[in-house]
């Protein structure tokens, strides 16, 4: 059993994902330690409870966990000009915390990877966050709890963004092919993970278990631009981009992005777009409604 305000030291927390979650562990009255190149990137965010070290992934690893309950390890590149700088920091950095917190007896260890680690061939990143999950288990002896998001959307999201831009002119683009209407994906509310990471993976529910929490857990193209239309209140069309047009543009972004680290659509997350099932079982208590937190999500958008 945890006290009842349990230290916990994380990693990651000025992304996306990872300030939601810290607003949440706050709000659960938790102690937390936040690890932060930037420390001024969480001036919106001061808490009595929160403590700031300032440094990199490796920098102040002993000194950020030593005396923490749980490790949250959610810092990690989901971009990368070419393989070894995703191992960098998506496996060596994860093997390193991982390392320093057996070493100071830290008593849980919460491990944020991706639903595409289960694929790990279809991409270099995929095949990093596989990595960085062996690299983890191989230097952290104790209770683990390995998180395999799904798409992940909500507030504050640049990377589904232009998704929500098209939905709100009636289209949503899709990666085209004979079997774009048989793919599955399992997608999660922001407010929803962190809340499910407060709850549950710091109380030890996920211990020894590799998850995939979701709040819809296997979502079509043509029911996601449905629900996000009723969500809008307007007609969104699944608008399928054919895939000779999809690998043109991948096989040009993958050279930009491997020299001057521009560009997202790589030939190898057009892979992981293409890959037809990443359903999940794992539905999480209490998931707020999908179509509610689509409007949620447009509304931010519409306010930036």
């Amino acid at each position: 059993m945890l006290v009842t305000k349990p230290i916990i030291a994380v990693t990651g927390g000025t992304g996306f994902v990872g300030r939601h979650v810290i607003k949440a562990l706050l709000d659960k009255g938790c102690q937390v330690r936040a690890l932060a190149r930037t420390p001024e990137k969480f001036a919106d965010l001061t808490h009595k409870n929160l403590v700031v070290f300032k440094g990199a992934l490796g920098s102040k690893n002993t000194s950020l966990v030593e005396g923490a309950d749980v490790v949250l390890h959610m810092a990690g590149l989901i971009k990368a000009r070419k393989l070894s700088e995703f191992m960098t920091v998506n496996r060596d950095a994860a093997g390193e915390i991982a390392k320093a917190a057996h070493m100071t007896g830290v008593r849980r260890f919460v491990l944020m990877s991706s639903q595409t680690a289960g694929q790990p061939q279809l991409s270099d990143y995929a095949a990093s966050k596989f990595a960085g999950e062996e690299a983890v288990k191989e230097n952290y002896k104790g209770p683990l709890a390995i998180i395999r998001a799904p798409a992940v959307f909500g507030p504050g999201d640049e990377a589904t963004k232009p998704f929500f831009d098209f939905i709100a002119k009636g289209r949503l683009p899709v990666a085209g092919g004979q079997n774009w209407r048989n793919r599955r994906m399992a997608m999660i509310f922001v407010g929803d993970l962190a809340r499910d990471i407060a709850a549950r993976a710091i109380a030890g529910d996920y211990d020894g278990k590799t998850i995939t929490p979701c709040s819809v857990s296997a979502l079509s193209w043509e029911r996601f631009a449905a629900d996000a239309g009723q969500a809008l209140g307007r007609n969104v069309k699944p608008t399928p981009i054919p895939l000779p047009v999809m690998r043109s543009i991948a096989a040009g972004t993958s050279v930009t992005s491997r020299l001057f680290g521009i560009g997202h659509l790589t030939l190898g997350k057009l892979r992981e777009f293409l890959y037809e099932d990443w359903s999940s079982e794992d539905v999480i208590q209490n998931p707020t409604p999908f179509i509610e937190a689509l409007r949620i999500t447009a509304a931010s958008y519409e306010k930036e």
